[in-house]
């Protein structure tokens, strides 16, 4: 028997496949996603030049700090600028290839006798029309496109799929498909996954907080001579 999938599984089944599929395409995206960082890191360093060496001259001429005085100077207003552009070009590539590659791979996985990637196959999930069938190659498109707007929600058309009874996300009702699963217990596996997740976030968070950090104090220490 089956039942609607809720959002713990789907989301594993996701996570699964966009982590084969991050791993895939990371060696022909790792150069150039090396320079875009180091070209992010060396704008963000010079907004961080431009703003605290702005703030010394301030403090040296005796005068309080005027924290809109210095955003709104033309020099830090280019650095930010050029920061905004940086920031753009290190997340377009990733980004956009990223998009495509869990396109095809979605499709690719529908249309398979699995009826659904190599994650859902892990979790027996199954993406079905709304007369249960396998949904068609035009209505697998549609479904992948329309989770962009999922996205575009700040997640929320994702966490729909909490709503019981359906469990439908805004994605699944704008193509006129569903996410079934087998009535079983979840593998023990998944709730593992999911930590170990939460644990690489963590650890990645920490690590790029530290990094500003230290860019930021040793602009400081610049800016002080």
């Amino acid at each position: 028997m089956t039942a609607p999938a809720r959002l713990l599984p789907r989301y594993a089944a996701w996570s699964l496949d966009a982590a084969l599929i991050a791993a895939l395409i990371a060696p022909f995206l790792r150069g150039r996603v090396a320079r875009d960082l180091h070209a992010l890191e060396a704008a963000f360093v010079g907004v961080l030049d431009r703003f605290y060496g702005a703030l010394a001259r301030q403090l040296d001429a005796g005068g309080a700090p005027d924290i809109l005085a210095l955003l709104s100077d033309a020099s830090s207003e280019r650095a930010i600028t050029a920061l905004e552009t940086a920031l753009l070009r290190a997340a377009a590539v990733p980004v956009v290839a990223f998009a495509i590659a869990m396109l095809v791979w979605q499709v690719a996985g529908e249309r398979s006798r699995w009826q659904g990637s190599l994650g859902k196959r892990a979790l027996r999930l199954r993406v079905v029309d709304r007369d249960g069938g396998p949904p068609g190659l035009g209505r697998s498109i549609a479904r992948q496109l329309a989770g962009l707007l999922s996205w575009l929600t700040l997640n929320l058309g994702h966490a729909m799929a909490a709503v019981a009874p359906a469990h439908l996300a805004l994605h699944d009702r704008l193509s006129g498909t569903r996410v079934v699963r087998e009535d079983a217990p979840l593998p023990r596996w998944v709730r593992g996954w999911i930590l170990l997740q939460a644990g690489v976030a963590a650890a990645l968070t920490i690590a790029f907080t530290g990094r500003l950090a230290s860019l930021a104090q040793a602009a400081v220490e610049r800016a002080l001579g």
